[in-house]
């Protein structure tokens, strides 16, 4: 197929693919090696510096060697679906979770790690406004319609990937029984936070993802049901106390005005 291209599109194709994989496909003839070295560099390099500093705490998990041979085949390997560098953490999680299969080098929980750190830089530059003026910061909770930030999000995973750190590195025998649960958030400063979160609340931000006509009454009432709690009036007490623990950290902003 690239032999019906014009000359010069298919140096530009040969070119690519040898700046992509060096040591698999051949440099294009005709160019200097120094040269080519020179974009070689360039490139990878290039990619290889967003994806430090969009997964510092993965890159703690891997030698100079294996951290560059995973860089590189995620380079050589991937077809990115978007041209913006600022989507470069978000093609490498997708490379992780479809195309890629884990070795002995790889820590057990690399995609969930992948994942929860690029979730973090993409809330930091999500551009989703709040419409202040549609909310009663004010209102009350359990008889008002809930509004759920827009910038907040539960997590699900099997592994405690918001405490895992360069001295915390859980073994596969280490798997905890039950999964972990994290919101995390972007307030008003802009700032990006996460909290831990127990099954219930993170059933309630499930259930105010799901519905965004809910009252707070609705939401802990049906949970209440779900969970057959005795004591439906007792049940709603209690969880009162989430929503506003939930309002206090900007992720639930109040009812709607």
């Amino acid at each position: 197929m690239t032999k019906q291209l014009p000359e010069f599109q298919r140096l530009q194709l040969d070119f690519s693919a040898h700046i992509r994989d060096p040591e698999g496909v051949p440099a294009p003839s005709g160019i200097e090696d120094r040269r080519l070295a020179i974009y070689r560099e360039l490139f990878f390099n290039n990619v290889r510096g967003f994806l430090e500093n969009g997964f510092p705490i993965l890159h703690t998990h891997y030698d100079e060697k294996h951290w560059v041979k995973l860089v590189r085949v995620f380079f050589a390997k991937h077809q990115s679906h978007s041209p913006w560098f600022i989507d470069i953490s978000k093609e490498f999680v997708e490379y992780l979770q479809q195309e890629y299969q884990a070795n002995d080098n790889d820590p057990p929980y690399l995609f969930e790690l992948a994942h929860f750190e690029w979730a973090e830089v993409a809330l930091m530059v999500d551009q989703t406004m709040i419409l202040w003026e549609e909310i009663d910061t004010k209102g009350n909770l359990l008889e008002g319609i809930l509004v759920l930030s827009p910038t907040a999000y539960c997590l699900a995973y099997q592994w405690p990937i918001n405490k895992i750190n360069v001295n915390y590195q859980p073994t596969q025998e280490e798997k905890p029984a039950q999964p972990s649960f994290i919101i995390i958030n972007r307030d008003q400063s802009g700032q990006v936070n996460q909290l831990s979160a127990d099954p219930v609340t993170a059933r309630i931000m499930e259930l105010l993802q799901g519905d965004e006509q809910l009252t707070g009454n609705q939401v802990l009432t049906q949970l209440a049901t779900e969970m057959n709690h005795p004591n439906i009036d007792e049940a709603i007490i209690r969880g009162e106390k989430i929503l506003l623990k939930l309002q206090t950290k900007e992720i639930i902003l109040g009812v709607k005005s």
